[in-house]
């Protein structure tokens, strides 16, 4: 049941209207427009020790490089370093880049959500050519037939 003090403390329906138009960052001109700019700010970033160990934690634990990726792009874009078409346009490039990273440290990684969805799946024509070895396998060789158990004890009935 939902907590009654969780709706007092709610934003009012249009306060974000009553803010000072630009007073966010992304309401501001962005930082940097040109993709070269932003593929460099990205590029600094992530050259840090600490950030790359970080995104390799993130990459072990089978978290979707592409989920990574535009987290940091719509970050970057709520805080007014670049806007949301230069971030789809850097999107391949940041991906490219972490895969790099995780092949040089020899961590297997994971680039999409369906990637990681049919990690464990295996195709269904491969499963179906199986079944038909398996069948064919099977006329071949006759099947020996079982030796039935002799009936025994009081209530047991001969055979016939």
């Amino acid at each position: 049941m939902a907590n009654p003090n969780m709706f007092l403390s709610a934003p009012i329906a249009g306060q974000s209207l009553t803010v000072e138009p630009g007073s966010v960052p992304w309401e501001q001109p962005p930082q940097y427009v040109k993709l070269e700019d932003v593929v460099n700010y990205y590029t600094e970033k992530i050259d840090d020790p600490e950030i790359i160990m970080d995104i390799l934690e993130i990459v072990k634990r089978d978290i979707p490089i592409l989920t990574l990726v535009n987290t940091l792009t719509k970050s970057a874009v709520m805080n007014g370093y670049h806007t949301v078409d230069v971030g789809y346009l850097v999107t391949p490039i940041l991906v490219e880049m972490i895969k790099t990273i995780a092949e040089l440290n020899d961590i297997t990684y994971v680039i999409s959500a369906e990637e990681k969805q049919n990690k464990g799946r295996v195709d269904p024509r491969v499963i179906q050519e199986l079944i038909e070895d398996m069948k064919k396998e099977t006329t071949d060789a006759p099947i020996p037939e079982a030796e039935k158990p002799s009936a025994k004890g009081l209530m047991a009935r001969g055979d016939k």
